[in-house]
């Protein structure tokens, strides 16, 4: 019985703790600040500060969630559910889709390679909507004159979809464009000095391409 009894202790002390309550920022450790709601909260670049993982339910989520709300930080960083799902690396851009984040890969690859790096629970080969967003991403872009989008007609010829598997709404075409020139011209790039689009083969066509969080 008295083993017993040191075999159950030994693992309780193994339990790693979930949840730790703090009283003063002190006792968060180096750059860490107690938050209202009794938990430590640390510098973050894309929410400004986020809960530790010893937050209970809150570990891990934005301080004051993302909305905005006119609840006030604390009371929002106990009643909302965070939206900002997007990886790190994504940001906001001007005149980007309000709440879509976005990153560069700025390294050239062929489509299918960049679909796949850009694919994820919330993130996708970015899809310009409209003339602004368009206009936004190749701002985005730089000094690259031509990237992917998440537009193609690999599935049938000649319908564009967007990479969500839905009928491509916006597609500023630039003359003769699409044409299919040479057989197997099935996916899209944009053309940064002339905000359009452009009908290319996806491989051995590489060019740098943009990524889109919708969180």
């Amino acid at each position: 019985m008295r083993a017993t009894w040191i075999v159950i202790a030994l693992t309780t002390g193994c339990l790693r703790q979930t949840e730790f309550r703090c009283e003063t920022s002190d006792q968060c450790g180096t750059g860490g600040t107690c938050e209202q709601v009794g938990f430590c909260s640390f510098a973050d670049p894309d929410c400004g500060r986020r809960f530790g993982p010893q937050a209970g339910t809150l570990a891990n989520t934005c301080v004051g969630g993302v909305d905005g709300g006119i609840d006030g930080m604390h009371v929002d960083a106990m009643t909302d559910t965070p939206t900002n799902h997007c990886p790190t690396g994504y940001n906001t851009i001007a005149n980007g889709t309000p709440g879509h984040r976005y990153k560069l890969l700025a390294t050239a690859d062929n489509w299918m390679q960049q679909h796949d790096l850009c694919a994820g629970a919330f993130t996708y080969l970015a899809i310009p909507d409209d003339v602004t967003e368009l206009g936004a991403l190749d701002t985005l872009a730089g000094s690259n004159p031509l990237y992917w989008v998440g537009v193609d007609d690999l599935v049938t010829e000649g319908t564009f979809l967007t990479v969500k598997n839905v009928a491509a709404t916006y597609l500023p075409w630039q003359a003769p464009a699409p044409d299919d020139q040479t057989p197997g011209e099935d996916c899209v790039e944009a053309i940064t000095a002339a905000a359009m689009f452009n009908d290319v083969r996806c491989t051995p066509t590489q060019l740098p391409a943009i990524c889109e969080c919708d969180p």
